[in-house]
């Protein structure tokens, strides 16, 4: 199960592959923000923060990001 704090459902610490398990919407932010590590195999062992400094990518913007995509209302 994740782990949530202070309001954020999704914070860096987390597992890249839980965090598209369990969200499946935030597969589209992570290919936005450059990251095609959603389908790799080793996105298992990774933390988001890890990822985001191998790809090169900002991590408070794609954590709001995330956070916004699963907050979103559904029809």
């Amino acid at each position: 199960m994740i782990a949530r704090s202070r309001g954020q459902k999704i914070m860096a610490e987390m597992n890249i592959n839980e965090v598209v398990t369990e969200y499946p919407q935030t597969i589209r932010v992570f290919f936005r923000h450059g990251m095609q590590c959603t389908g790799c195999y080793i996105c298992g062992f990774h933390s988001i923060a890890e990822s985001a400094k191998q790809w090169g990518v900002e991590l408070e913007p794609l954590l709001k990001d995330l956070n916004d995509v699963i907050a979103e209302k559904g029809p």
